[in-house]
């Protein structure tokens, strides 16, 4: 037996002088984008009634969430190109601009820009977090950092609303975007002298960036985010199928090309790779509902309160948070065992969540929520650890930088299909118990197949 397999990982491997300054700047990426992207919750509808513009409220959303998706993809390239540090740099001050557009804005069309370089710069920073957990530790790290940006953004998306409710109660809803800018300059000032003397660049011909692929990405993107938001369900249907068809054209492109965005052969299912991010895209996609709609349904059907329906949803990221934190130093032949159950226990809540989401009791999803969570931390740090060690050592920054975008995406295309379905039953904020009851039980049942699909790749991945 080795000794990664037969000894702990303690955590105060990651206290130590060489690693502790990276971790930090790594955890204060994911900090800024989780927080901000739901911080926006308790802020956009105060902001709304200040400048106006409430029609295109959704495009706030949208086009944070396609920049996100389009820099986070982009973000290996960039390291390779360029190195960590200036990636860093960048993606900090793509940030840095985007909070002060927001914090500005005379009127919805500046918001709107603001988020769109929010979405860029975060959406970058959260990749990078992932690239520097495969370039900057050793190996045997690897999980421990990993668990560490889960926790991060686990607690970072807690902390968010309540920072957004702060700044609305003391009437200065664009004091938090100024807050928020000013955090970005730590990371633009800080990053370098922690990071340049620990990251060896990757030699590769320089090509210029696939503008073409990425432009067909953002269109697909576009379409699947609008897919959730808009009303008309032939509409919304159409707009969703053409985002699927678009981005799968866009991955058989980046499949075929030299200058490839993700892994060669990332997608195959019968590599641990692919079903490693078939997994993690399948569940988080089946899931999603819980996040997106649980609030709603649970006011609707129970009449639970904003405040009590929110606590239940955020159990969901404490488990996920505590859990993750938990598994990750356990020794490495308990990986499997973890990832297996992990996929076992999402898949429990989801089958529970089914028929406890429409009659309750409140008590009972909110076990199912912990389930969830706690079905995650035990398996997501694993999974990533097991995709990014599964390529050649030149993908790995590619590798690296998959991971919370095929995340986004798939989030995204859940929350669109979630979306589809409460349209088509009438769901709305004063629908009847009745439709509401439908919707929650086709919110999560219409997405079991895709459930078997998490636990049949979980089953390949733990075997890699």
């Amino acid at each position: 037996m080795s000794q990664a397999e037969g000894e702990r990982v303690p955590l105060s491997a990651l206290t130590e002088a060489e690693n502790l300054p990276r971790l930090l700047v790594m955890s204060f990426g994911v900090w800024l984008y989780a927080a901000d992207s739901t911080l926006v919750a308790t802020l956009m509808p105060v902001a709304v009634e200040d400048i106006g513009g409430l029609p295109y409220l959704s495009w706030t959303y949208t086009l944070y969430q396609l920049g996100s998706v389009v820099t986070g993809a982009i973000a290996g390239l960039v390291v390779m190109r360029t190195g960590i540090v200036r990636a860093e740099i960048a993606a900090g001050v793509l940030y840095v601009l985007g909070c002060a557009l927001s914090a500005y804005a005379p009127d919805m069309s500046i918001m709107i820009l603001g988020r769109l370089l929010q979405g860029m710069g975060g959406g970058g920073l959260v990749s990078l977090a992932f690239i520097g957990a495969s370039t900057l530790f050793p190996k045997k790290l690897w999980v421990r950092v990993i668990a560490v940006i889960s926790a991060i953004w686990g607690v970072s998306s807690l902390c968010g609303p309540l920072i957004g409710g702060y700044f609305v109660n003391i009437g200065n809803w664009r004091g938090a975007f100024w807050a928020f800018a000013l955090q970005g300059l730590v990371t633009i000032f800080v990053a370098p002298p922690l990071l340049r003397k620990h990251f060896q660049s990757q030699t590769e011909e320089i090509q210029p960036l696939p503008l073409a692929r990425l432009g067909i990405l953002s269109i697909a993107v576009l379409a699947i985010c609008q897919a959730g938001v808009v009303t008309s369900t032939q509409f919304a249907g159409g707009l969703c199928a053409s985002g699927i068809v678009l981005l799968l054209i866009f991955l058989k492109q980046d499949m075929d090309s030299e200058n490839r965005i993700f892994p060669r052969g990332i997608l195959n299912p019968r590599t641990v790779s692919g079903s490693g991010l078939l997994m993690i895209s399948s569940l988080f996609m089946a899931t999603i509902s819980l996040t997106v709609y649980g609030p709603m349904l649970m006011y609707i059907i129970f009449g639970a309160a904003p405040l009590v329906a929110g606590y239940i949803i955020a159990l969901e990221s404490l488990a996920w948070t505590l859990t993750a934190i938990f598994t990750s130093g356990l020794r490495e032949r308990i990986e499997p065992r973890l990832i297996r159950m992990g996929a076992v226990f999402v898949s429990v809540s989801m089958l529970g969540l089914i028929y406890a989401m429409p009659s309750g009791p409140l008590l009972v999803i909110a076990l199912f929520s912990v389930i969830m969570g706690m079905g995650f931390g035990m398996s997501w740090s694993f999974v990533s650890k097991r995709i990014i060690a599964n390529v050649p050592e030149t993908e790995r920054t590619r590798a690296s930088a998959s991971i919370p975008t095929f995340m986004r995406v798939a989030m995204a295309l859940g929350s669109a299909l979630s979306g589809i379905i409460a349209n088509y039953s009438g769901f709305s904020e004063k629908s009847s118990v009745v439709v509401a009851q439908n919707v929650a039980f086709w919110c999560f049942a219409a997405f079991i197949p895709l459930m078997f699909v998490g636990l049949l790749t979980a089953w390949r991945v733990s075997r890699g």
